[in-house]
């Protein structure tokens, strides 16, 4: 072991903030592990399930996207103790049909992998099997010890999972909405993580080797920064124990760091046209503000600009004036921007736009109603309760809050957006301006 990891191994350090919940809910106990691996557990009494979740952030390399987005087809086809998909899956139904789950994305501008389990806890088993401690052990053997071959992951298992990469790749060309979405992140996040489709490009799969990959492997387990999350109805005082122990062996080093960052404003609009297959076409706006400060009233402009049912797009747009078959809004508080999306004829594509401009534009000069701001509070408030509706919810509540200063309570959410004004709202809206406009447009429309 080496000495950077042993004086950590085997302490426990809690760190930044303890979060007391109301009713059956206990605490977000947070503490780190060991050099950049930290566990947070959130108990919830009415649940009769655990989660249990490992999420690695590391640099985004635009030319290693593939060799890095493959890890998790192999890692979750099986492990050295049940060496193929088949014995994996029969140790699942041991464990009364526990389920294994991965995702790749972006998050904080580092690459984020997930794998997570979940099973039903403990006290609920017909002969008081201890499920959460084989689960943990479970999970990690995939993680941790996956079947190799020559140093390497066997190349029939890599070359099945490169093509299974590839059809991923692929798959999305046939979605239109996703493939909008895709090309516009491309073209308004240019040169950042978040621009750049995670599981890279046809090529870059194909080029894969299973030396590329293992490269890619041990790269992951020594330098990302490492979030477990447990949520459920135990104390997951066994997880801690499990996760600290055999991660705790890690050899660790240039562990990256999580610095979300806005996005910046590009000095011209830019503007992208696609064509596509389909008789729809797609418009998205990215509206970004760099230096909004106002994380509240940042939501309550987007809720009420394109958030809910009697959202201003919905209302004006698509149902007064028929411009649009939809046109709805979401933000990213970290990247400082609010993203329009909208399905057009390719007639209209010009006047949605100029509609959209309009809206933004009247909330500029003339602010928003007292109606308004209640309902998009009250919408606010509804998601905020929501989170206590599952595992996965809770843990992506607190997940998301982990570079904060501060982490709050779904309560202390609300409670915050409750305060906003209409004045601030208003501010809000000054401060964004339109930076890209991607429009996936029929092929036949010139």
């Amino acid at each position: 072991m080496k000495k950077g990891v042993e004086k950590y191994f085997g302490m426990c350090y809690t760190i930044l903030v303890t979060v007391y919940f109301k009713g059956d809910v206990d605490i977000l106990d947070r503490k780190q592990l060991s050099d950049g691996i930290f566990f947070s557990r959130i108990t919830d009494g009415r649940f009769k399930t655990n989660r249990i979740s490992v999420t690695f952030y590391n640099e985004f390399s635009a030319d290693r996207r593939s060799d890095y987005a493959i890890l998790p087809y192999i890692l979750t086809d099986s492990c050295r103790r049940y060496p193929n998909l088949t014995r994996l899956t029969e140790k699942y139904s041991d464990l009364y049909g526990a389920s294994v789950s991965d995702n790749l994305g972006c998050s904080f501008d580092r690459r984020s992998m997930t794998f997570t389990i979940s099973s039903i806890d403990d006290r609920y088993t017909l002969d008081g099997e201890r499920l959460e401690e084989e689960c943990c052990e479970l999970l990690l053997d995939c993680i941790l010890d996956p079947v190799l071959e020559d140093g390497a992951f066997p190349a029939e298992s890599v070359e099945i999972m490169k093509q299974e990469l590839v059809d991923a790749i692929e798959s999305v060309k046939g979605d239109p909405r996703s493939y909008a979405a895709q090309q516009g992140a491309m073209a308004a996040f240019e040169g950042e993580p978040c621009g750049l489709p995670v599981n890279g490009t046809v090529e870059q799969a194909r080029a894969i080797t299973k030396q590329s990959a293992f490269e890619a492997y041990s790269s992951l387990l020594r330098t990302s920064h490492i979030e477990i999350f447990c949520s459920g109805c135990s104390d997951f005082s066994v997880s801690e124990r499990v996760f600290a122990r055999r991660l705790g062996k890690l050899t660790r080093g240039d562990i990256c760091t999580l610095s979300p960052t806005p996005t910046p404003l590009k000095s011209d609009v830019c503007r992208k046209t696609e064509k596509f297959g389909t008789q729809q076409a797609i418009l998205r706006m990215y509206f970004k503000a760099p230096q909004l400060t106002d994380r509240y009233a940042g939501a309550v402009l987007s809720m009420i600009l394109g958030g809910m049912t009697t959202s201003r797009f919905f209302t004006n747009i698509r149902e007064k004036q028929s411009l649009c078959y939809y046109c709805s809004s979401f933000s990213n508080r970290f990247k400082k921007t609010i993203t329009v999306y909208s399905g057009v004829d390719p007639a209209n594509i010009a006047k949605t736009e100029h509609a959209v401009m309009s809206e933004f534009m009247n909330v500029c000069m003339r602010g928003v109603t007292d109606e308004e701001l209640e309902h998009a509070k009250l919408e606010l408030a509804e998601s905020a309760r929501a989170v206590y509706d599952s595992p996965s919810a809770l843990s992506a509540w607190y997940s998301s809050q982990i570079t904060d200063p501060v982490i709050l309570t779904p309560e202390q959410y609300a409670e915050g957006a409750q305060q906003v004004t209409a004045e601030q709202v208003m501010k809000a809206a000054r401060i964004y301006a339109l930076d890209t406009v991607f429009t996936l447009s029929p092929e036949e429309v010139e």
